[in-house]
């Protein structure tokens, strides 16, 4: 079990945890890169989680947004899920601000949506980088599309 945590000066977070492989058996890059995950919230008056399969390959891309985001505090990092459980939009402001604008759906195509914005800084996407590098060195991505 891993996080992959984006914390706020509050104590607002998003909160992905990768419990195991979808489908421990298939060593294709289709199949093999589905990880079964709970997705937690905790923005203002909000708080749920729901159950997703996300996506090895999916997580990878967005780590190799995060971390030059994270060295020059400037641009986007973009993660989406394929089945739409999950989508972040992490800007910086060059001066150290970072803003993750995220939508988290309940079921994918026809559920109900939270969209929110976690207002953080450099500090915070740091620990963000490290965790999810570690959750990809535990599920790393399988084969090639």
């Amino acid at each position: 079990m891993f996080e992959i945590t984006i914390h706020c000066d509050s104590a607002d977070f998003l909160k992905i945890t990768l419990l195991g492989r979808s489908h421990p058996g298939a060593d294709d890059y289709w199949d093999g890169n589905w990880v079964k995950s709970t997705i937690e919230v905790q923005v203002g008056g909000f708080r749920g989680s729901v159950v997703a399969d996300l996506r090895t390959d999916e997580l990878a891309r967005f780590l190799d947004q995060l971390r030059p985001l994270q060295s020059s505090l400037r641009g986007t990092a973009e993660f989406e899920s394929m089945e739409r459980w999950l989508s972040i939009r992490g800007t910086g402001d060059g001066r150290g601000h970072m803003e993750f604008r995220c939508v988290v759906q309940d079921q994918p195509g026809v559920g109900n949506k939270l969209d929110f914005t976690l207002a953080t800084d450099q500090s915070f996407c740091q620990t963000t980088v490290k965790e999810l590098a570690a959750a990809l060195q535990a599920f790393p991505v399988i084969g090639s599309p």
